[in-house]
């Protein structure tokens, strides 16, 4: 039976019955970003209570199923032009958090509308990833993805992160090799609408190759597949990508990116 790695998926919003569906499929790890929680927040507090949820019940609820569970602590691009919650916030995540068991990135961090606001606390984050040296997984914008990713080569242009710890996700056609030219890694998210189909997946892969490259489901709250990373895979093999390729893309590509924590520990 194939294995698969899901690098990025909102368990938070899924049911159990995703979960059987996953175990079902091969899908043997996930890493689940921060998110929104489909509401604006009200107070600190809920960001700290949604960052315990993911820690402990969540890594627990995917353990029960057989899929080991990981997580990245952040303020979501989201939910970063708040002001004072999202700044506020930044300082218990910082001491409470992001040194726990499980946490393997600060992320999802980047940009939602491309602001300002938004990019102080990516920013900030950022800062604090690199001072703890741990990876960080950055979300490219539903739309404008290449005025995003001007700004986050400016950025990396001004600041001298380590490249080979960031995860640059949500590429499409139009950001894909501007993300590989500057030594990030890729996530591909299969998902309606804003992201990809399994068919755009795999022509990104079959013409850049799969070094580097991740595919992901991002599911969540809306019309989205648990289930992306194991029907993409089945699709590239219908278009004659070959079975190295393959598992790179949708399992060892995974795992060489979050190894390099050390709290990463599941091994394929």
């Amino acid at each position: 039976m194939a294995r698969f790695f899901d690098p990025h998926i909102h368990m938070y919003s899924r049911t159990t019955d995703d979960y059987v569906a996953m175990a079902k499929a091969g899908i043997e790890v996930v890493v689940q970003p921060s998110f929104w929680l489909g509401s604006p927040r009200t107070q600190v507090g809920t960001f700290e209570d949604y960052w315990e949820h993911m820690i402990t019940f969540e890594t627990k609820r995917a353990k029960d199923f057989g899929i080991e569970h990981f997580v990245c602590i952040s303020v979501n691009p989201k939910e970063a032009t708040i002001r004072p919650l999202a700044t506020d916030a930044i300082e218990p995540m910082k001491q409470k958090y992001l040194d726990r068991p499980n946490v393997v990135a600060i992320g999802e961090l980047g940009y939602n509308l491309i602001n300002d606001l938004e990019e102080e606390v990516f920013l900030k984050q950022m800062e604090i990833a690199a001072s703890k040296d741990m990876l960080m997984m950055v979300h490219l914008p539903h739309t404008n993805k290449v005025e995003a990713m001007r700004r986050i080569e400016k950025i990396l242009q001004n600041h001298h992160y380590n490249r080979e710890k960031i995860l640059i996700d949500h590429n499409t056609e139009e950001t894909i090799e501007k993300t590989l030219k500057l030594g990030l890694w890729a996530g591909l998210s299969v998902y309606p609408v804003t992201k990809l189909s399994p068919e755009r997946a795999t022509k990104i892969i079959q013409k850049h190759g799969s070094d580097h490259i991740m595919i992901n489901s991002a599911a969540d709250w809306g019309v989205s597949n648990p289930l992306s990373v194991p029907l993409t895979a089945q699709k590239m093999k219908s278009e004659g990508v070959s079975s190295e390729e393959i598992e790179k893309a949708t399992l060892y590509n995974a795992y060489d990116f979050y190894k390099q924590s050390p709290r990463f520990t599941w091994k394929p």
